[in-house]
């Protein structure tokens, strides 16, 4: 029988004077402060990194870094530490995951520097036991951030341990033990059926575990959460960004989760909106991810979660519920899918999670006839709050001309037209090509004067056919564009925009080229017609290209006429839809459910 307590993990970090040099001055800082010296030789010092008092100026991810590494630890029992190199990155050519340390990459590891949480005090025995070493992918001071499925939580421990080993895991293991009843406060607090019914997975379990005690005050701010399917270019995405930039500092503390591979190229632009990024595939199996959730929600004491398009975070309300019965939970709803994904999150939302939401926020009417009539959702649980479009952000005024047709060697004479968006089947990026070879043959019977050119800017899985399509469409000029993080150039330098998609939520590039006085024709689907008027939306019926030529041809050829569509669209987004609106609403949403 074991009497000992289950000792902690051990956390070092290694690096040599000259390495250290190499650090950012930040984590130069913040490793000099933090550690305390243990051991000195002529090659190495070797440090003891103090998890529970992180400094508040820590660099970005500092301060959550030793928790995500002893969560690893944690779902990994026969492996004895998990190292994080400083500088060396093991792969970087995919999103940051957690590996296992080959026998070729251990000196160069070793040499650079890292930081190590480990089982054991003697560093050099477990570095002679490589096989029991997890390596994250990346350097740490990089700022790569996420994911890779990485790790497998159910893993049996059949292997023999040591009794260090066990000391530690007793405690950790018993806590991650299934929770098969409620306390009476729980049960008094839920109100929910749903809630209170035991249709939990058996691996739903709660670990009572203080991993980081010494959190950053929020002082008297608001703690959130949210919850995102990853940081990458989408309209999703791009509203998720821009709500977490508007939102009060001195009013909220926000933390914010990814639960899908990527690299999350747009973490940088909310690195000082926020308290903590927490990339949980980079770290975590899905089966840990509800684990997670609710332990983060209890560390951070979350009062609001709002959910955008996540789907990990969906399936922990569960788990969630079970234990936070008086947690918000907000929603925010974008886009009815076709199939194979019929219905997407609007759908699963109402069918499998609407007993733990408090309230949804949709971004046309179109969404909440479809609640209200499909799933009988009632009124006064549902907020229409429209994307719209920071104008002035937007203004054809403040940017420059003829910078993508310079890029591109387009004639500042020619007609340009041009498409935007991700190169997928719900883009139908390839009736924009057919729809260009017949505008171009109608030009050249017209006799027009000036060059006409068709700019495709995106990228995709289509990208192969497109390139394809293109070499087949002899005559016509198709360019390629990669995408961009800054559209203004692009929908300044175009005349007229064609987007031929087969569904839509209201896309945010029809918000934006707007706002630009670009005029823009748009399949009549979704709730297009909430932003849009008639005569720029084509019906969604075949021959869809020829419709779009027809529908095209009179702007083409009228530079006035294109003018004039350009300045009443621009005053419409200015009068109806700027985005200051936006996060008025939603900002009066979250202090509305809070006061509940």
């Amino acid at each position: 029988m074991l009497t000992q307590e289950p000792a902690e993990p051990l956390i070092y970090c290694i690096l040599t004077e000259a390495q250290q040099t190499l650090l950012p001055a930040n984590w130069q800082k913040f490793l000099t402060e933090q550690t305390m010296l243990l051991s000195h030789t002529d090659k190495t010092d070797s440090n003891y990194l103090s998890f529970h008092n992180l400094c508040s100026d820590a660099p970005l991810r500092a301060n959550t870094l030793l928790e995500e590494m002893t969560w690893v630890l944690l779902s990994n029992p026969k492996c004895n530490q998990v190292v994080w190199p400083l500088l060396t990155s093991i792969e970087s050519s995919h999103p940051l995951s957690v590996i296992n340390l080959k026998t070729e990459t251990l000196n160069t590891v070793f040499e650079q520097g890292y930081i190590c949480l480990s089982r054991s005090k003697d560093i050099d025995l477990l570095k002679q036991n490589i096989h029991t070493i997890l390596c994250f992918s990346h350097a740490l001071v990089t700022a790569q951030n996420n994911v890779e499925q990485a790790i497998s939580f159910i893993r049996k421990i059949k292997n023999k341990l040591s009794l260090e080993q066990k000391l530690f895991l007793m405690q950790k293991i018993n806590a991650l033990k299934e929770l098969l009843s409620f306390s009476l406060n729980i049960k008094n607090e839920i109100s929910n059926s749903l809630a209170y019914k035991k249709s939990w997975e058996p691996y739903f379990k709660r670990p009572e575990l203080d991993l980081n005690t010494k959190i950053v005050p929020v002082q008297n701010r608001i703690p959130v959460l949210i919850a995102t399917h990853w940081l990458e270019l989408g309209g999703v995405e791009k509203f998720a960004i821009d709500l977490i930039k508007a939102l009060p500092k001195d009013q909220y503390a926000v933390y914010v989760t990814t639960d899908n591979l990527s690299f999350n190229a747009w973490s940088s632009e909310i690195a000082d909106h926020v308290e903590a990024v927490f990339h949980l595939p980079s770290f975590l199996t899905p089966k840990l991810m509800a684990i997670f959730y609710e332990y983060l929600i209890r560390s951070r004491q979350i009062r609001l979660m709002h959910i955008h398009h996540a789907a990990q975070a969906y399936d922990a309300l569960y788990h969630i519920r079970r234990f936070h019965p008086t947690l918000k939970v907000l929603d925010s709803l974008h886009i009815i899918e076709l199939p194979p994904h019929e219905g997407g999150y609007v759908e699963s939302s109402a069918q499998c999670f609407e007993s733990f939401i408090n309230h949804h926020h949709v971004i046309s009417q179109y969404l909440k006839n479809f609640l209200t009539q499909r799933w009988r959702v009632t009124d006064d649980k549902i907020s229409v709050t429209y994307l719209n479009v920071d104008s002035d952000y937007f203004n054809p005024s403040i940017v420059e001309n003829g910078l993508i047709r310079k890029s591109l060697h387009i004639p500042d004479n020619a007609c340009l037209v041009g498409f935007i968006g991700r190169f997928s089947q719900q883009k139908q990026p390839l009736e924009f090509i057919k729809a260009a070879q017949l505008i171009q043959k109608k030009w050249q019977e017209s006799s027009q004067t000036v060059p006409l050119v068709f700019l495709m800017t995106g990228s995709g899985i289509l990208e192969a056919e497109i390139k394809c399509a293109i070499k087949k469409a002899a005559g016509t000029m198709i360019l390629l564009h990669s995408q961009v993080q800054d559209a203004r150039p692009v929908y300044q330098d175009c005349d007229v925009l064609m987007m031929p998609s087969e569904n839509e939520g209201i896309a945010l590039v029809s918000y934006e080229a707007m706002a630009m006085q670009t005029p823009i024709f748009f399949t009549d689907v979704a709730a297009q017609n909430e932003l849009m008027a008639t005569e720029f939306l084509v019906e969604n019926t075949q021959p869809l290209a020829e419709k779009f030529a027809d529908a095209i041809w009179p702007y083409l050829i009228d530079p006035e006429k294109r003018q004039q569509a350009g300045i009443k669209m621009r005053a419409y987004i200015r009068e109806h839809h700027h985005h200051e609106k936006t996060y008025a609403e939603l900002l009066a949403l979250y202090q509305t459910l809070l006061a509940q």
